[in-house]
């Protein structure tokens, strides 16, 4: 049933009755399908179509490849008959339900965190035959972080049957097994949220603070097929149930009261055949009965599928459809498609959509319900949250619709402006036609009488031959040249950009003006990071239709028009002169990583293809683009497929000019090991200590590694490292210098998410950190990590302030320290203290191996001196500016001076294969230099779960080479997983005898971070020590083309 716009604004007015819920499971799971099949129940695409249309992938490549990329949204209408007992009548419950299909690819699980926030709930997929995946555990979060309160679907049952060909008494319990490892999950969720709470609290208990701790209860988290939380399906035959629907149809035959029987229809429950009673396993007594879930739902189901599919008996099967009281037609009956006889079966006994629907409605709170859970937890991270409007605030939590406004944006859409409906061709009526075609005809006669009138007239008159043939020639040839110039611009539809939104409080309506909130939005400065728009146009989201509407209330899931150069991604909208909370932080679980240069083929196009990413950047949220300082136009993006994407969007609908991309730039990280050392290049100094004479100053710095804990630890605490550098926490900082009153190197345009630390705790946990490296680091080199003051002798962290390198102080007290309450005044410190920090800075963010950021380094300023001498004072101009590059060159020196590595951004790859092809996919692997760090055989099927390591670097294509090479039948998903050191020195060459005669004297094929290194170098225009030609006399023949 299609819904007119008066009865969905009726339906959003009341609550109670919305649900808004999205779908979260690994890639090919069956989301796509199952919404298929929810679609069909209201008339959208038809019965047979449903896991065939793929209706919500609107996108062409999407329907090419089979898998989602975008998530996309629509609204569903279902009734429902309550009745409060049996004797007592029926009531008929209308029910609005906004239904949101988010991608399962690793490469587009921004897509998923988008999605999340604007719902109330989620319907989890689960393939019971590859069971839990990555892309699974990773949706299970996504909705345990944003308190989404989920349901199982337990889906694709139907290959069990057909390719598995398990019994039901197998099938019953391998089903077993597939719940309780998703509960598994559940419950590391649980446990790690219970150990924070109790840290927490244990915190507060030593500032004084007496609360009581509060146990939290878990029983309501788990899935469990007797509390109806868990549904059976195979999305693509069209069937699906809960316990609740054959706890019913049982109810009369067996004479139980339906709510005992749904408690014994699942678990180690038996029927007596003597007794007639329902007994627990401690009642079998030896015999082999089966459980009543194998002998009263399960056999039936696999009756089915044998009668009809496995071993096909037209007899057997009439007395089943008879006895299912379903009605299915003679040629249907007859049909040799099975598979469709099968969904015509099954998916009228056991229609999908009803169970989804029911246990949506049943179990999924309203926005009313929800609110009340989740707008607390959504606002206690966000910053000085004590300062937001209270009025506001309560209005969220009770879903007020007469209340102030509050509108969270996820994300921004992009739409072709001519799908919108107001540029939509209207139905025409049948008088409209008739008139319509009455008028063409008029218009034709018209037409063909004064091509007569003009024939006769030609003929009349005469002519020069000549001069009509020069006459005809030079038409040619000026249409000839019109055409060419069309071809060179390609005309493109024109875009147009709608923020995907969630209603929290009170009401959006057309022409409504709005303050906008940016994720930097902070309630301490309400004057920054904020503007107005005004609301254009609003829209019901309805899969590839947009259905235009005057207002939504609060609860509303709506497409909002109007916010085109307002909103970056997302965005908060709330009433004016109302200070709101920020709702946009999302914490996008998967970072850019592959960077391509772009520039159009025709460089006049340029124009177009900065328009082009500017609309990109808007409507994808996980992609960056940015200026180099080369110039080069960058688009950075998840991975290989979304890059893919990017490219096809950019060249056909936001730019609409050819483009050529660069081969992707991956990035790498420099660090120092303290093993397998050359002697130190100046011994009397020590290893990493390096002199720097500039006019009458002597500096000493040192360079050495940092231990391994405290890279971790500032690695993993980037939030709390940019709050130091924006100077939004307790230290000190000199506010007479304008360099280092804001952060100006740290990036406006990335927003850091993420728990932040106090001073207190981060200190803590950076000294007990520093106290490993006298344990790592086991050299006459190393130094004592354990000296007290080494905290606050922190000068500055890098690269951009916010890095994992370390800057520190002088004993003496010679630059600014970050965190030292008591430090030497300006006058008394080091005068050009800032070259110092702005060379540290750029020593970190370009290395010297590759130009890459370092990692791991620990800069001591170990003296400042004033050469008294005046023989030894060299007097030089532009003192400041030679000071940064000569701390520079310092601090690369110190780096070579120990042992250099370079770092490989790394993928973790999971892939499900049979055994068949599993020594194809290791051979795949190791060509890719990747290492297979586990295998693991799935208990109860064919299939292995291969966990792997591959760089980034060796991983284009892979993808299409496993599947190439397994026939199809291993799909691997890779994730980003940090940087690994390649355990290589770069500068490594033979020198004994047995090295040299087995590498040759340059062992080019053999150091493998020696290519890494020269590659980089080569793509950046930097100096490559390599021999062109290595034997100048050796005659060569050169192959002729």
């Amino acid at each position: 049933m299609r819904l007119s716009p008066e009865d969905i604004s009726r339906l959003q007015h009341n609550p109670k009755d919305v649900r808004n819920i999205c779908i979260l499971a690994h890639v090919d799971h069956g989301k796509t399908s199952l919404s298929d099949s929810l679609l069909a129940s209201n008339g959208i695409i038809s019965q047979r179509m449903a896991g065939k249309a793929r209706y919500l992938d609107s996108r062409e490549d999407e329907q090419l490849r089979g898998i989602t990329m975008e998530s996309s949204a629509i609204s569903l209408y279902f009734r429902t008959l309550k009745r409060e007992n049996p004797e007592s009548e029926g009531v008929i419950k209308e029910h609005l339900i906004n239904l949101i299909d988010s991608p399962g690819h690793i490469d587009f699980s921004s897509e998923v965190s988008t999605a999340s926030r604007l719902c109330d709930g989620a319907i989890v997929l689960v393939d019971v035959v590859e069971g839990v995946c990555s892309q699974t555990v990773t949706v299970l979060r996504q909705a345990w972080v944003d308190k989404l309160k989920p349901i199982l679907v337990l889906n694709k049952i139907d290959r069990i049957i057909t390719e598995l060909q398990m019994s039901p008494t197998e099938a019953y319990t391998h089903l077993s097994k597939v719940i309780e490892q998703v509960n598994s999950v559940i419950g590391t969720f649980f446990v790690g949220e219970r150990m924070q709470d109790d840290l927490l609290w244990r915190e507060r208990k030593e500032k004084g603070e007496t609360a009581e701790f509060i146990e939290k209860d878990d029983q309501d988290i788990y899935f469990s097929p007797e509390k109806n939380n868990v549904i059976f399906a195979s999305a693509i035959d069209g069937w699906g149930f809960n316990i609740a629907q054959f706890s019913v149809i049982y109810e009369k035959k067996l004479g139980i009261h339906r709510e005992k029987l749904q408690k014994c229809l699942w678990g180690d429950f038996y029927l007596d055949p003597k007794t007639k009673k329902v007994i627990t396993s401690k009642g079998l007594k030896g015999r082999n009965l089966k459980p009543l879930f194998v002998s009263f739902v399960l056999d039936s189901i696999w009756r089915v599928y044998d009668v009809a599919l496995m071993n096909r008996d037209q007899e057997k099967l009439e007395k089943i459809v008879k006895s299912l009281s379903i009605k299915i037609l003679p040629r249907d009956m007859r049909s040799k498609d099975t598979k469709q006889l099968i969904n015509t079966i099954m998916g009228q006994w056991l229609p999908v959509s009803n169970s989804i629907l029911l246990t949506v409605i049943d179990k999924l709170p309203s926005p009313l319900e929800s609110q009340k859970q989740r707008i607390p937890h959504i606002l206690e991270p966000t910053q000085s949250s004590e300062l937001i409007d209270k009025q506001l605030k309560q209005d969220m939590i009770d879903c007020n619709q007469e209340g102030l406004t509050s509108v969270y944006v996820s994300k921004i859409i992009s739409v072709p402006e001519d799908e919108l409906p107001k540029n939509q061709r209207q139905a025409l009526t049948g008088d409209a036609l008739i008139e319509k075609s009455r008028e063409a005809r008029l218009r034709a006669s018209k037409a063909a009488e004064a091509a007569r009138k003009l024939e006769e007239s030609t003929q009349k008159e005469e002519t020069d031959e000549f001069a009509v043939i020069q006459s005809s020639n030079a038409d040619e040839f000026e249409w000839e040249f019109e055409e060419e110039e069309e071809e060179e611009l390609i005309e493109i539809k024109n875009e147009v950009l709608i923020g995907f939104a969630r209603v929290y409080s009170g009401s959006i309506s057309v022409g409504q003006e709005l303050n906008v909130l940016e994720p930097r939005f902070d309630p301490k400065h309400p004057n920054k990071h904020t503007k107005k728009a005004t609301v254009s146009s609003l829209y019901l989201l309805m899969g590839r239709e947009l259905i235009a509407i005057e207002s939504a209330p609060a609860g509303s899931i709506v497409g909002i028009g109007g916010l085109e150069g307002k909103v970056l991604k997302s965005g908060t909208l709330v009433s004016p002169g109302v200070l709101g909370v920020n709702l946009a932080g999302i914490n996008l679980n998967t970072q850019p990583i592959v960077k391509v240069a772009l520039e159009p083929v025709n460089p006049t196009h340029m124009d177009r293809l900065v328009r082009g990413l500017e609309l990109l950047n808007l409507a994808d949220p996980c992609v960056q683009t940015y200026i180099q300082d080369t110039g080069e136009h960058i688009l950075a993006t998840a991975g290989e497929l979304h890059l893919e994407r990017c490219l096809k969007d950019l060249k056909e609908r936001f730019a609409g000019v050819e483009i050529t991309a660069s081969k992707p730039d991956i990035p790498y990280r420099e660090t120092i090991a303290a093993v397998d050392m050359n002697p130190a290049k100046n011994p009397e100094l020590g290893r990493g200590t390096v002199n720097i004479k500039l006019d009458k100053y002597a500096i000493t710095l040192e360079t050495r590694p940092l231990p391994t804990e405290v890279t971790e630890l500032l690695l993993n605490n980037v939030a709390t490292l940019s709050n130091i550098a924006r100077g939004e926490m307790n230290v000190e900082v000199d506010t007479d210098n304008d360099d280092h009153e804001e952060a100006d190197d740290v990036d406006d345009d990335e927003i850091v998410v993420g728990t932040t630390m106090s001073i207190d705790e981060f200190k803590s946990k950076l000294e007990s950190a520093f106290l490993s490296g006298n344990s790592e680091f086991k050299t006459k080199e190393n130094i004592d990590w354990s000296q007290k003051d080494l905290f606050d002798r922190i000068a500055a962290f890098g690269a951009k302030r916010v890095g994992p390198n370390i800057l520190f102080d002088s004993p003496e007290q010679s630059i600014r320290r970050l965190f030292s309450s008591s430090q030497n005044s300006k006058d008394a410190r080091f005068i050009y203290e800032d070259s110092i920090f702005n060379g540290f800075q750029l020593a970190t963010f370009e290395g010297p191996l590759a130009a890459e950021p370092a990692q791991g380094l620990a800069v001591f300023v170990k003296s400042i001196e004033i050469i008294t001498d005046p023989e030894q004072i060299v007097a030089v101009p532009n003192l400041s500016g030679r000071f940064i590059g000569a701390t520079k060159d310092a601090i690369h020196k110190g780096f070579l001076d120990w042992s250099p590595r370079l770092m490989l951004a790394m993928y973790s790859c999971d892939i499900q294969a049979s055994s068949e092809v599993l020594g194809k996919v290791y051979a795949v692997v190791q060509r890719r230099r990747g290492v297979v760090v586990n295998e693991e055989m799935k208990e109860g099927t064919p299939f292995f779960t291969i966990t792997a390591k591959i760089p980034v670097v060796e991983a284009f294509g892979f993808s299409d080479d496993i599947r190439k090479k397994t026939s199809g039948a291993a799909l691997p998903q890779l994730v980003f997983n940090g940087f690994e050191i390649i355990d290589e020195d770069p500068f490594w060459v033979p020198t004994t005898e047995e090295e040299l005669e087995a590498l040759g004297e340059f062992a080019e094929r053999e150091n493998i971070a020696r290519k890494y290194m020269n590659t980089i170098r080569k793509k950046k225009g930097l100096f490559v020590d390599e021999k062109v030609i290595k034997n100048a006399e050796k005659q060569r023949t050169l192959k002729k083309d």
